[in-house]
């Protein structure tokens, strides 16, 4: 159906065009780490991005105080998992109202 193609369509550009928030909401779930947000992203969203998206949008993110990463070792394997802080938690919740705000009624009060 022509209507899904168009869904699927608006649903990646949200995704992209939301991306850091969608990673937050994802990492309110679960803490994770770059290559398995790429799947989760990929999956969830069918949005396909590579470590030169991922990474620096994490490093930012983290700069800002919107998320926590620690050093998870595994063996010898280092992961960085990363996690919400309070303030990525509060950004979230602001993304929320926006959208709840844009999408409301416009004959309600």
């Amino acid at each position: 159906m022509a209507g899904d193609d168009a869904c699927e369509g608006l649903r990646r550009r949200f995704a992209r065009g939301f991306m850091d928030l969608i990673i937050l909401r994802m990492l309110m779930r679960e803490p994770l780490w770059g290559y398995k947000l790429m799947l989760t992203l990929r999956r969830d969203h069918d949005v396909r991005v590579g470590p030169p998206v991922v990474y620096p949008l994490l490093d930012s993110m983290e700069a800002d105080g919107l998320v926590e990463g620690e050093d998870v070792f595994e063996g010898r394997r280092r992961r960085r998992v990363f996690r919400t802080t309070r303030r990525g938690i509060e950004l979230v919740s602001c993304f929320e109202a926006i959208l709840r705000e844009a999408l409301a009624d416009p004959g309600s009060p």
